[in-house]
């Protein structure tokens, strides 16, 4: 059944918003060839506008061949839709005018002149992942043509089957979940699982919410399939629940997207009772989440906090990728979602054709397949901790005045000082930070990824913040 005044999309003038909505109902077979539509006056009073709007708009659904007038009869979609005509055309305005873009682009330029003038000087505390020295060593990955070709017979709609057991069996051996029941998807990457997600569940207009500050502030993926963001603050105790319910009885919230392990980019935990508490605050509104896990490899076991996913397997849609691990050109992940939405997901990602290649697939399952992914994984998490330690120690005695709270793991420090140009005044000193406007902060906060700093960069670093 068609909810036309929830469906409409919240664009100008009216008439174009009408013409849209029975475009996509079209397209989605919510109204098929010869089906009659709703008389020009009911169907004003369902959507909330003035009859002259439908008029205008069933005149230029007419022109364009998509309805037809019978005198006497009423108004009805053409036997033979174009349908193929009617895709909306990507609005280049978003990626063009859009204020927040032009400002991240500015820090982007900076970062991005600065790394290209380096000649050894540079300290890069704003790269977003593992330098390649600490990428774990997991063999030589060999794998002969005839093999490739014999593996791709077990590829399904979900992925390549080893690879999608592979991932099933280190999530119930981290004690994380279990994916009995669920639907295992394998993606092209962390940002396009969350694409995927909300192009397949989500309609222009709908309304999503994440904690601030996020990197999710800076995601273009909202704007570009027209979803609603609206960002919900965190306190000194975590994701301020009043504003929360506020938030989500206001715009009526349809997704909470939570980075609740090793938060990006603050690097905190989300410990258990606020999990608890932000899943019955979500449960008694109907809100789904989705639960952005690209950091759980790093979890020491003692500080391991149940996942939202194993919490409430069927509220929850789980997202993690390899590109913390092996490299942002990994281009590899997954997703594990109730198997109803599942079937939704993998349908859309078909018709979409992003469907992650098949080499990286094999690829992937020998690497977290090896003997030595365990041994690695421990030895980078040791390694992580003794730089983290270290940077954090140079940061006191170098600079006390700056605030932060040391993470238990991941790679970013988050930090809050009183100079509003700490970007700037720290480009100066050839020391790359990420500010926190990129993230929905302020000037005076700023990302430091502290994987890179090896021994002989953090005397470096000393000497260039005394």
């Amino acid at each position: 059944m068609i909810n036309w005044h929830e469906d409409l999309p919240p664009i100008k003038p009216k008439y174009l918003a009408i013409t849209q909505l029975v475009k996509r109902l079209i397209q989605e077979d919510k109204l098929l060839p010869g089906q009659r539509l709703p008389a020009e006056r009911d169907l004003a009073k369902l959507l909330h506008v003035d009859r002259s709007t439908v008029t205008r708009a069933f005149m230029e659904l007419t022109a364009s061949g998509l309805l037809v007038k019978k005198t006497g009869s009423g108004t009805f979609i053409s036997e033979l839709p174009q349908v193929n005509s009617l895709t909306t055309k990507v609005n280049w305005n978003v990626f063009l005018e859009n204020a927040s873009s032009s400002r991240d682009d500015t820090y982007q330029s900076k970062l991005l002149q600065a790394r290209t003038l380096d000649k050894g000087h540079l300290i890069d505390g704003a790269a977003n992942e593992l330098p390649m020295a600490l990428i774990p060593q997991l063999g030589s990955l060999q794998m002969d043509w005839r093999s490739f070709l014999m593996a791709q017979k077990q590829e399904q709609d979900a992925g390549y089957q080893p690879l999608i057991h592979t991932i099933s069996r280190l999530h119930m051996q981290r004690n994380q979940f279990k994916t009995t029941n669920q639907s295992l998807i394998i993606t092209g990457g962390a940002q396009q699982s969350l694409l995927l997600i909300l192009r397949s569940l989500l309609q222009m207009g709908d309304a999503v919410a994440f904690a601030s500050p996020s990197y999710f502030n800076s995601s273009a993926i909202f704007k570009t399939i027209g979803v609603k963001t609206y960002a919900v603050p965190t306190t000194s105790t975590g994701l301020d629940l009043d504003v929360s319910e506020d938030v989500i009885l206001k715009h009526r919230i349809k997704l909470l997207i939570l980075n609740p392990t090793f938060q990006n980019p603050t690097g905190r935990v989300m410990p258990l009772a606020e999990r608890q508490r932000i899943l019955h605050l979500c449960q008694s509104y109907q809100v789904a989440i989705i639960e952005d896990d690209v950091f759980g490899w790093l979890v020491p076991k003692e500080d391991v906090v149940p996942t939202f996913k194993s919490l409430a397997p069927e509220n929850v849609i789980y997202i993690s990728s390899l590109s913390k691990l092996l490299g942002s050109t990994t281009r590899l992940g997954w997703i594990v979602a109730p198997q109803a939405i599942g079937q939704r997901l993998l349908q859309v990602q078909k018709k979409l054709d992003i469907v992650p290649s098949m080499l990286a697939q094999v690829m992937a399952h020998l690497a977290l397949s090896s003997d030595t992914f365990n041994a690695e994984i421990a030895k980078l998490t040791t390694e992580l901790a003794t730089r983290r330690e270290a940077v954090t120690a140079i940061f006191r005695q170098e600079r006390p005045n700056w605030e932060f709270i040391t993470p238990r793991g991941g790679f970013y420090l988050w930090v809050t000082q009183d100079d509003p140009n700490i970007f700037n005044n720290l480009l100066d000193h050839q020391i790359l930070v990420k500010p926190g406007p990129i993230y929905g902060a302020t000037k005076h906060c700023f990302r430091f990824n502290f994987a890179g700093m090896d021994a002989n960069l953090q005397q470096v670093l000393t000497q260039k913040l005394q």
